[in-house]
């Protein structure tokens, strides 16, 4: 017998905005795209490499118990509206989440059979892979410092996150995560701030950094990397800064 399957959207059970129940959940294999780099001394196509483009996802729910047109589809409205959201759970992934988008959710036509199977569409392609929800986290204070920290996946590079919390205005700082024979770090120089510098991500899973409300971006110097991806294992962390602070790491699991 199979077993039953909860979907949480944005922290919403799917079947606490009405009378659904998820029948099958699938997920086809990961589209792929592979490309190729120069070779180093003779030209022409080298060194392949795989990437994920997109994970899709395929929810197929029934309205139960509902003959109703006008409630079964006030029940559409209802997924609809859960299927706008971006962050989703199921309780066959327990303690992960997937980032999505909507490609294809339930018409009016869909309804009109009492028996008809309600197929959801969503698509991960910012972040095509499966993350813990609570993340690994490691911290150290005083004008530098590091540590280590174990970041568990097995989607190879995870992105870091750093917030570093000076105790008074600082002109400098750097942060460092190493591991898997790969270094990153990222200096800021010239600037002059008290409040929190938060290293992190945006929709599209690129580098942000900021200070309150304003970027700090521009403050880069020129060696910095351009993110903080680092393999997935054990990492050393460290940072500086030009006064004394707190540093903040954490780092979600990514998995195939």
């Amino acid at each position: 017998m199979a077993r039953h399957i909860d979907a949480w959207m944005d922290h919403i059970r799917l079947a606490d905005i009405g009378p659904i129940t998820i029948k099958d959940v699938s997920e086809p294999g990961p589209e792929v795209e592979i490309t190729y780099t120069e070779r180093p001394i003779q030209g022409g196509q080298g060194f392949a490499r795989r990437r994920r483009r997109s994970l899709g996802i395929t929810i197929r729910a029934q309205i139960h118990e509902l003959f109703d047109l006008k409630k079964r589809n006030a029940v559409r409205q209802a997924l609809a509206g859960w299927c706008g959201g971006s962050l989703l759970e199921l309780s066959n992934h327990p303690g992960q989440q997937l980032h999505v988008l909507c490609k294809k959710e339930p018409g009016l036509g869909d309804v009109r059979d009492f028996n008809s199977v309600l197929d959801i569409e969503l698509e991960a392609a910012e972040i095509p892979y499966w993350e813990d929800i609570a993340p690994v986290t490691a911290s150290g204070s005083g004008a530098s410092g590091s540590g280590t920290m174990w970041i568990p996946g097995t989607a190879g590079e995870v992105p870091v996150d750093v917030t570093v919390t000076p105790a008074a205005a600082i002109t400098s700082c750097w942060v460092q995560v190493s591991g898997g024979g790969i270094t990153k770090r990222i200096t800021l120089s010239g600037i002059s701030t008290a409040q929190p510098i938060v290293f992190g991500r945006d929709a599209h899973d690129l580098l942000t950094i900021r200070s309150g409300t304003a970027s700090m971006m521009r403050y880069r110097t020129q060696e910095s990397a351009d993110d903080l991806m680092i393999p997935a294992g054990n990492v050393t962390y460290s940072f500086g800064a030009s006064g004394s602070c707190t540093a903040e790491f954490s780092a979600r699991g990514r998995w195939l």
